[in-house]
């Protein structure tokens, strides 16, 4: 069913009723960039954020945090399905998967400045292990689900015909996705500032990577690889229902840096983590652009032909 026929469709509904999908459809066509500020914020900075300070903070144990973030991925799904009548590509498919984790290599820095601070000697706690990947899994699969996939896709529709519509979509949702990361500003202003850097340095280059290939797997996978080395060093910890000692004793696990570098080397790896992850990001916006370079305009366009 082309976007014609389903205009129509939905104008001969809309004489017998119209029904929540049809007007959020209506208002997603209208009023995207306004509908995705307001999407953002709601799902991720009050939903996401209210239940992970009532809830998920109260204890190390993040099964709870798998179980929400795969419920909010599907209920995003959900939406954009029902909104649409099946016809919004999510970029679940086999084509193109290995151009896409070629395009995805800016991400490696990312994952071995991580593996940096959080590789250790200690021994590896079994179910730490498997939480900590089908967590960062989980992350990575509701943020590209809902920044890449849904966002990204629906901007590229919403800018069709117009000359600028990449570059649009591009620097929009990877604004957002930067912005996105500010929910821990309070906390720590500083990190999360660098944070909000990197995060849209690093969005640019995995939006180019799906508008190339419009497959999400890739992504999903570099984006789940980049938080599990980031957190690394929960692997090395016992879960415990005491938060305190849990934080403690994590605090505690050493890096395998410490044994070869003097102690006043150490006390500056955070910032020199901190201003790589921002170079890096930089070096990932530019091979974003070169992704996106204007000889693949024709092949981006056939591939984006359809929603």
């Amino acid at each position: 069913m082309n976007e014609d026929m389903m205009k129509e469709t939905r104008s001969k509904g809309d004489i017998k009723s119209r029904g929540l999908s049809d007007m959020l459809h209506d208002f997603m066509e209208g009023h995207a960039p306004l509908f995705w500020i307001i999407f953002s914020v709601v799902t991720v900075l009050v939903i996401y954020k209210s239940f992970s300070l009532i809830f998920l903070e109260k204890t190390p144990y993040t099964w709870d945090d798998v179980f929400q973030h795969y419920t909010l991925a599907l209920l995003c799904i959900i939406l954009m399905r029902e909104s649409y009548k099946g016809q919004f590509h999510l970029g679940f498919r086999i084509e193109r998967f290995g151009l896409g984790l070629l395009l995805c290599w800016p991400a490696i820095p990312f994952m071995c400045l991580n593996l940096l601070t959080g590789l250790s000697d200690r021994p590896i706690v079994g179910e730490s292990l498997v939480l900590m990947l089908l967590s960062n899994f989980a992350i990575g699969l509701f943020e590209e689900v809902v920044v890449r996939a849904i966002l990204l896709g629906h901007m590229m529709h919403h800018y069709k015909g117009d000359r600028h519509r990449v570059l649009k979509s591009v620097l929009y949702s990877a604004l957002l996705f930067g912005i996105l990361h500010i929910g821990n500003a309070l906390a720590n202003p500083v990190n999360t500032a660098f944070q909000v850097v990197y995060a849209t340095g690093i969005g640019v280059m995995f939006a180019a990577a799906y508008i190339r290939t419009r497959n999400l797997w890739p992504c999903i996978i570099m984006h789940a690889l980049v938080d599990f080395c980031a957190n690394m060093g929960r692997i090395y910890v016992q879960l415990q229902p005491d938060v305190e000692a849990y934080q403690e004793e994590l605090m505690s696990v050493p890096s395998l840096i410490s044994y070869y570098l003097p102690y006043e080397v150490l006390t500056m790896i955070p910032g020199i983590v901190l201003v790589g992850a921002v170079i890096i990001s930089l070096l990932a916006a530019l091979a974003g652009a070169f992704i996106l370079r204007g000889s693949k305009q024709a092949e981006i366009d056939e591939l984006w032909q359809e929603m």
